[in-house]
């Protein structure tokens, strides 16, 4: 068992935030359901980023703003499989 402690009144706290996020564009593409492609493609990344940031942040809490970049604490966690994606890469590494 390792002995990294997790607070989990951040970790909800996070996680809430980010089903706030996704609850906002359920609520976007009810309203607007022609426009689901604009929708998804200007809002969906603010979801994911909320989902990255309560990962990278469950160790840390709040002091990883502090510790980690903007780009390195909003980045897909390493465990997820797309990451290595094609989609997920950036311009000029797709093969």
């Amino acid at each position: 068992m390792d002995d990294i402690k997790y607070d989990p009144e951040w970790t909800l706290a996070t996680l809430n935030d980010a089903l706030e996020a996704l609850e906002k564009v359920i609520a976007e593409i009810e309203d607007s359901p022609e426009e689901v492609k604009e929708i998804l493609d200007e809002e969906l990344v603010n979801v994911y980023a909320k989902l990255n940031y309560a990962f990278h942040s469950a160790e840390e809490g709040p002091n990883a703003l502090l510790e980690m970049s903007d780009d390195d604490i909003i980045s897909f966690p390493p465990v997820l499989p797309m990451l290595g994606s094609p989609a997920f890469q950036e311009e000029g590494t797709k093969n």
